[in-house]
């Protein structure tokens, strides 16, 4: 694919596949716009076991952070700059406002832009997000120390295999996608990147959330390690006191781990909702 400053389409056999100044978003189905937003090491094939479902009922847009996947590899990225990016980026998308679907990082700038933003979002779907770490001395020598050049690689192995708890087919896909990822020199730096900027003051999605008006479904692994629910979710949930909670048994992505259970949560929080029917 030719990567430029302007924007393009590229058809595949599967979604098509647009680029906006480098980042790719791959669009499938018809309906009220979705945009999936993934986490850091991963792509948008990360939703591949519900992504098919989602398009007999959406228009589902998914992201690419730069970084990953079809988009720019040659880039710093951090937290801030996703959640920087996300509203320039619908702006560019059509069939707003969005339902966004926003796992870890990318759940944190969903909320960012929610805020900021929230003429461009219709409603929010939020898993196991980024930004309700507790900020002690242990969490941000733990981020700097995975976001390091020396151990980067390993970690971007190993974390898969910690934090996805269920054996699916859609998870052994991903943990094989980390091992090829962490051979390539511009992925790992860009997931040590990522990881560095988890340490920035600003990321800290406690305050945003409480001004969130935007619908929200907040879906968690109670077995998540990472980001655990007994700390990081729980203060998701008292930031986010409207939200609709859903906890299941399983790791850091629920989509992947338990995805008919995701997806019945999901239809559930969005049958409710009028305006997108």
């Amino acid at each position: 694919m030719r990567r430029g400053v302007h924007d393009h389409m590229v058809m595949y056999s599967g979604p098509m596949v647009s680029m906006f100044d480098g980042v790719a978003v791959h669009t499938s189905g018809t309906g009220p716009a979705m945009v999936l937003l993934h986490a850091n090491g991963g792509d948008s094939s990360d939703f591949a076991a519900v992504r098919d479902h989602l398009s007999q009922r959406f228009t589902v847009h998914a992201v690419d952070w730069p970084g990953w996947g079809d988009s720019r590899k040659d880039a710093t990225p951090s937290a801030l700059g996703y959640a920087e990016l996300l509203p320039r980026l619908l702006e560019r998308l059509s069939g707003g406002p969005f339902i966004l679907v926003g796992n870890s990082v990318g759940g944190f700038a969903a909320i960012q832009t929610a805020v900021k933003r929230p003429d461009l979002v219709r409603a929010l779907i939020l898993v196991d997000p980024g930004g309700f770490t507790p900020r002690f001395f242990g969490t941000l020598a733990a981020c700097r120390a995975i976001g390091s050049p020396g151990l980067a690689p390993s970690m971007m192995r190993a974390l898969p295999r910690l934090y996805l708890r269920r054996n699916t087919a859609a998870v052994q896909a991903i943990r094989d996608h980390a091992v090829a990822m962490s051979r390539d020199p511009q992925r790992v730096g860009a997931f040590a990147s990522v990881w560095r900027s988890f340490t920035d003051p600003d990321h800290d999605a406690r305050t945003s959330a409480a001004r969130v008006v935007a619908p929200t479904l907040l879906v968690w692994g109670r077995r998540d390690p990472v980001l655990p629910w007994l700390i990081d979710g729980r203060r998701a949930r008292r930031a986010l006191p409207s939200a609709r909670v859903v906890t299941l048994p399983c790791g850091h992505q629920p989509f992947a781990e338990m995805p008919a259970e995701f997806l019945s949560a999901l239809d559930g929080f969005l049958s409710a909702i009028p305006e997108i029917h």
